[in-house]
């Protein structure tokens, strides 16, 4: 049987173990450098992100479950470079979204689907408003916004018809 060979020591001291490598810090001369070269950014912002097993754990739901949502185009997970999906804190609240519409609720899937939808476009509206300018009367552009979501979520224009 093969063993590895032990370092001999002459003297009864452990044998002396290579130095660690110690990343350089940059020090005030590389600061002024990097201050006056454009920062560009090589590797990507990564957050905290979860492989579907821990994040159906997370969730108490089945992976399967996890992976239906997908496929109807409730959730969209990342992906890692193996093509590993990979679930951020946003999509596991939002998985909690759907749970509480279909456990809670009785939503069915198209139902959840429409009410997502229906949130997002909220959301964006409240954007708009928001960054809208001062002087514009609000009237006028509320009944735009309203246009403009019904006509996004495929519903009656006329307000007497719904």
């Amino acid at each position: 049987m093969y063993q590895r060979p032990h370092p001999k020591v002459s003297d009864g001291a452990a044998a002396p173990r290579p130095a660690p490598v110690i990343p350089l810090m940059p020090g005030p001369l590389a600061s002024k450098r990097v201050q006056m070269e454009p920062q560009v950014e090589t590797e990507p912002v990564v957050q905290g992100v979860y492989v579907i097993s821990v994040a159906a754990r997370i969730l108490e739901m089945h992976p399967q479950t996890l992976r239906k949502y997908e496929r109807l185009g409730l959730i969209n997970p990342g992906r890692s470079v193996g093509m590993l999906r990979l679930y951020s804190w946003e999509d596991i609240r939002k998985l909690y979204l759907i749970r509480h519409l279909v456990e809670n609720l009785g939503f069915n899937l198209a139902g959840v689907e429409f009410t997502l939808t229906l949130v997002n476009q909220l959301m964006q509206m409240q954007e708009r408003m928001s960054g809208a300018a001062k002087g514009t009367p609000l009237e006028g552009q509320v009944e735009q916004e309203m246009t403009h979501l019904l006509h996004t979520l495929n519903l009656p224009l006329d307000s007497g018809s719904i």
